[in-house]
C-alpha cells in the first residue's frame, strides 16, 4: 500500500511514467517492502495525439514533443538517483501506426522499454489506483471514470465478500477530448448547440456504458484525477499537495455546482475560460468536452448517485503492482528497466 513508510531512509525508489494521449505523467515512489510513498509528480503536457487520430499516426512535431517529455524525466530519474522505470503507453500510441516506431526510439535514446497497453489493462490499472483511495464497506457500487485524450475508461466496481474493492466491468470507449476534438471539430465557446451535435455520436459509442449503468445502479461517479482535479479546484479551490496528508483522499463534488460549471464552460470562449479562478491552462482547450462527457454520464445515473474526484489514478495503480513484483523479486522488477 503507498504512503504507509516512515522511514526517513528508503531503501529503493522506482518510477512510473503514464503516456498518455494528451499528457506524460511520472510518478516517483519510495520506500520499503513494507510500502511506498509519493516522492515527486512530474507532468509534460504533449498531446501526442493531436492532428494524427484520423490518419492513425503520430505526426512528426508531436513525435519529438514526446521524446522530449521523456527525456526530461530520465533527468529527472537520474537527479532523484531512482533504479528501476516502468513506462506505459496508452490510447493514442496503440492505435497509431508508427506508435511502435515511437516505442524503439525511446529504447534507442533512453533505453526505456514502453509497454504500449490495450484499453482493459489501462481500465484496470485506474481501478487499482482509484481503489487505493476509496474508504473500506462504502456506498457501492460505483462507477470510476478516467477521461483521456483518445479514450475514456470506466469501470464498475463493487466491495467484495474478499475484503477489496474488485472491478465487475471494465471498458475502454473512443470519446476522449482530443478525439472528439479532432472529429467534431467544436466551435469555441461549444455552446449547448455544439454540445448537442455530439449526442448523437456520443449515444452510438456508449451504449455499453448505459447498459453497465442501468444494470448494476451505481451509486457514486468517482473522477479518476485529470479534468476531475480541474471541476475540483474551480468549485472549492486549491486542492491539497500531494506529500500532504490528505493527498489520498477522494473529495466530493457538489453535483449541483457541477453542473453550473459546466454552463459556464460552454459558453466562454479560451480566452475567458482561462481567466476562471482555479483553471488549469493545460485543460482549459478541452475541458468544455470533459465536462460534457461527465454531464452526459451524470444525466443517466440514477438521481441520487453522488460524485466524487479521486487523486489518484493508473500511475499509482501501476506503481503498487510494479512495487509488488520489486519487492518480491528482490527489487530486480519483474518488467523494471534499469537506469544508466
Amino acid at each position: 500500500m503507498p504512503n504507509q513508510v516512515q522511514s526517513s531512509t528508503p531503501q529503493l525508489r522506482a518510477a512510473v511514467i503514464d503516456c498518455g494521449t494528451n499528457v506524460f505523467t511520472m510518478l516517483i515512489g519510495e520506500g520499503t517492502h513494507d510500502g511506498w510513498r509519493t516522492q515527486l509528480v512530474l507532468r509534460q503536457p504533449v498531446f501526442i495525439g493531436r492532428g494524427g487520430f484520423q490518419s492513425r499516426i503520430i505526426v512528426p512535431d508531436r513525435f519529438a514533443r514526446g521524446i522530449d517529455a521523456l527525456k526530461v524525466f530520465h533527468q529527472a530519474c537520474k537527479n532523484f538517483n531512482v533504479t528501476h522505470v516502468r513506462v506505459a503507453g496508452t490510447s493514442a500510441l496503440r492505435d497509431a501506426n508508427n506508435g511502435q516506431r515511437f516505442a524503439q526510439c525511446v529504447r534507442d535514446q533512453l533505453d526505456w522499454q514502453i509497454e504500449i497497453i490495450d484499453g482493459e489493462q489501462e481500465a484496470q490499472w485506474i481501478h487499482d489506483g482509484v481503489a487505493l483511495t476509496l474508504p473500506n464497506q462504502w456506498s457501492s457500487p460505483i462507477l470510476i471514470m478516467d477521461i483521456g485524450g483518445g479514450s475514456v475508461e470506466f469501470i464498475l466496481s463493487d466491495w467484495s465478500t474478499s475484503g477489496e474493492w474488485k472491478a465487475l466491468e471494465k471498458l475502454s470507449i473512443d470519446v476522449g477530448v482530443g478525439r472528439l476534438e479532432e472529429f467534431g471539430k467544436p466551435n469555441d465557446p461549444l455552446l449547448a448547440s455544439g454540445e448537442q451535435r455530439y449526442h448523437e455520436f456520443m449515444d452510438e459509442l456508449m451504449r455499453p456504458v448505459v447498459d453497465v449503468i442501468h444494470r448494476y445502479q451505481p451509486k457514486a461517479l468517482i473522477g479518476s484525477s485529470g479534468s476531475f482535479d480541474t471541476f475540483v479546484e474551480i468549485i472549492d479551490g486549491a486542492l491539497p499537495a500531494w506529500n500532504s496528508k490528505r493527498a489520498a483522499e477522494i473529495h466530493e463534488i457538489d453535483r449541483v455546482k457541477l453542473k453550473a460549471v459546466h454552463q459556464q464552460l460552454i459558453t466562454l470562449s479560451l480566452k475567458d475560460r482561462l481567466a476562471i479562478p482555479g483553471m488549469s491552462p493545460v485543460r482549459a482547450h478541452l475541458i468544455p468536452l470533459s465536462s460534457m462527457l461527465v454531464q452526459w454520464v451524470l444525466g443517466i445515473m440514477p438521481d441520487d448517485s453522488k460524485a466524487f474526484r479521486s487523486p489518484y489514478a493508473m500511475r499509482e495503480g501501476i506503481m503498487n503492482s510494479f512495487w509488488q513484483h520489486l519487492c518480491k523479486d528482490g527489487a530486480q522488477g519483474a518488467g523494471a528497466s534499469e537506469n544508466s
